[in-house]
């Protein structure tokens, strides 16, 4: 019964994502220009506005190491014979990957290494220990990411009790994949690969624009995430969004009424790390969204509203007049420009943990993100 949901979202002539079974045009056409006032910020959803006081967390998570990183395009031909059995070859290499109808699809839509399945279970053992219990679970579909959100809720001890919900808004800039076109792998496949998919739950974001640019992949973004919001904003919790370099950015962009930066999108998700994660949550709908800027909940409770102001500060003073289409910011000015010492020295008290974390300071209101 398990059909092969998300390769149903894409027209079968497409060269973007390859062979499906089912046609679903993109809604917009490609080449449609994208009005910079289209209403970004006209949104209430996510904003403090809505009647539920249920405290509300997510955890948004890049995936782990992936293997093409370290091995090079084409890895998959010294992995692979010609029958399709996976041989490994190198102590970083995952001992072993779920059949796939096409393993040429692998290419793509590359697995982890060794190191990053261990650096997700890490992540999550981590979790555990500061008390972040994972209520909900949503991954992007590449397959690296639902094998770090596998991994992670394993090391939370969650696997069993939180299943994976596959959105399709979590996926990375379509653009991006131009020249590679790319078929996630199928319920079928990841079930008998020992995922623990939801089969019921269906993608909040039904397709992707083909060739989308960055500032459609932002609105993507934020609509992908007022859409999970409602889905829990009456029950609250920690919720898991396992994604990509850039969702740290996308996905929080317009919680914290930023303007989009298209233009230095990729530069800022460049600095990104496997495995980094940014934490934003709010304690009721009628507060605002705040960055964690610790793991410890002590460390946090008498600094958030310090914190908020800010940010909004900051916010501001790099906000531009809505006349005026976002430029890149010079280098001249970025330099000077002074974080608020809260980002800074984040902790309360110095944390007697075994297991350090490190914190990047957020430059140019990047959203503050955690390397465990």
């Amino acid at each position: 019964m398990c059909a092969k949901k998300f390769n149903a979202y894409f027209d079968p002539s497409s060269f973007f994502f390859g062979q499906s079974r089912k046609r679903g045009l993109p809604k917009v056409p490609v080449d449609e220009e994208v009005n910079e006032e289209s209403g970004y910020y006209s949104s209430s959803y996510g904003s403090g506005s809505e009647s539920s006081d249920a405290p509300l967390r997510f955890i948004i998570i890049r995936h782990g190491e992936r293997v093409d990183v370290m091995f090079g395009a084409g890895w998959t031909q010294k992995a692979f014979d010609h029958t399709g059995a996976y041989h490994c070859f190198d102590a970083n290499m995952p001992p072993s990957l779920p059949h796939r109808t096409n393993w040429i699809d692998y290419d793509v839509d590359t697995p982890l290494t060794a190191k990053g399945l261990s650096q997700s279970w890490n992540v999550g053992s981590v979790l555990a220990r500061y008390n972040l219990p994972v209520t909900a679970c949503y991954s992007s579909p590449a397959f690296r990411s639902i094998q770090t959100a596998d991994r992670i809720l394993e090391g939370m001890s969650r696997k069993g009790h939180v299943p994976l919900r596959l959105e399709l808004g979590l996926f990375e800039c379509t653009s991006w994949y131009a020249r590679s076109p790319i078929n996630f792998m199928s319920d079928e496949e990841l079930l008998n690969g020992n995922y623990n998919i939801d089969t019921h739950y269906r993608s909040q974001v039904s397709d992707l624009r083909l060739l989308e640019n960055e500032y459609q992949y932002y609105d993507r973004s934020k609509e992908a995430m007022k859409k999970i919001i409602r889905l829990h904003r009456k029950t609250g919790g920690t919720i898991l969004l396992v994604a990509h370099a850039p969702s740290l950015e996308v996905l929080t962009r317009h919680l914290m009424n930023g303007q989009p930066r298209p233009e230095r999108l990729a530069e800022l998700a460049g600095k990104v790390d496997f495995c980094s994660m940014t934490v934003v949550e709010r304690e009721s709908s009628t507060k605002p969204w705040q960055f964690r800027y610790s793991l410890d909940e002590q460390a946090n409770q008498g600094i958030w509203q310090q914190q908020q102001l800010q940010l909004q500060q900051a916010n501001h003073a790099l906000i531009p007049s809505k006349s005026h289409t976002p430029a890149v910011q010079s280098s001249s000015s970025s330099s000077h420009y002074q974080p608020p010492n809260t980002f800074a020295n984040f902790l309360a008290k110095p944390s007697n943990s075994a297991h350090q974390h490190q914190y990047f300071p957020q430059q140019d209101a990047y959203p503050p993100y955690f390397v465990l």
